[in-house]
């Protein structure tokens, strides 16, 4: 009776961890799936208002990320921000502007790539953009005038306490109610918000899991997990 009741239990236990080791390949099979379709590029949404998705002051949130945006204003101070990658490969330094809105707060805009030295824009703006977050890491040393990084903290004084999180990268511009001649636009792609190195460690973990279901399986056919044999030693006769 103890012998059924021990092998009862061993067995339960064998596909116990069998079935464990499947569900949690499963599951992290599961997870690679969401972040493959959290990771793809997504139909633009309606063009919006700046100030509809996102609050001057406050971090950026994520749904206002990679939308499209308007915003009306005046340019009141301009930078350049140099070695900025627009392209895979390609650096760039860019006209970077911050637009006053009529709320009395501000906002950083790249117009484009920067022709030295800058052009003087005093007329009303109105302008369409995709919506990016801050830059975290500088990208050069900042001169007078400069930035090192497209960030509204290196920008915020006494006279613009208020800025939005993030940044515009223009797409259209209008100056006193007509097309902007900036020929200079850079590409606005969408941005990732996941890391793509994190899909294949799903994967990994998916093919680690089955891998040792596999070995748990065959576990019972080598010699080392069957019940050792009793040796019936022999008397030697004097």
């Amino acid at each position: 009776m103890k012998k059924v009741f021990r092998l009862t239990f061993l067995t339960t236990i064998w596909l116990l961890l069998i079935y464990s080791t499947y569900e949690l390949g499963m599951w992290q099979l599961h997870r690679a799936q969401a972040m493959n379709v959290a990771t793809a590029v997504k139909p633009d949404q309606p063009l919006i208002a700046l100030t509809d998705v996102a609050s001057a002051g406050m971090n950026l949130p994520i749904k206002a990320i990679n939308r499209i945006v308007y915003a009306d204003g005046i340019y009141s101070t301009s930078y350049i921000a140099r070695d900025q990658k627009i392209s895979e490969g390609k650096l760039a330094n860019l006209d970077v502007r911050l637009l006053k809105l009529s709320s009395g707060h501000s906002v950083l805009v790249v117009r484009g790539v920067a022709s030295e030295p800058l052009d003087v824009i005093n007329s009303d703006i109105y302008l369409t953009g995709r919506l990016y977050p801050r830059q975290n890491v500088d990208r050069a040393f900042a001169k007078p005038g400069e930035l090192s990084r497209i960030d509204p903290a290196l920008v915020v004084s006494k006279e613009n306490p208020f800025l939005y999180d993030g940044y515009i990268v223009l797409q259209s511009e209008k100056i006193g109610g007509k097309s902007s001649s900036n020929t200079s636009f850079i590409p606005t792609p969408q941005i990732s918000q996941q890391v793509a190195g994190f899909y294949w460690q799903h994967i990994s973990y998916v093919v680690v899991w089955w891998f040792m279901g596999a070995l748990l399986l065959i576990a019972p056919l080598f010699p080392q997990f069957r019940k050792p044999k009793k040796v019936l030693k022999s008397g030697v006769k004097k």
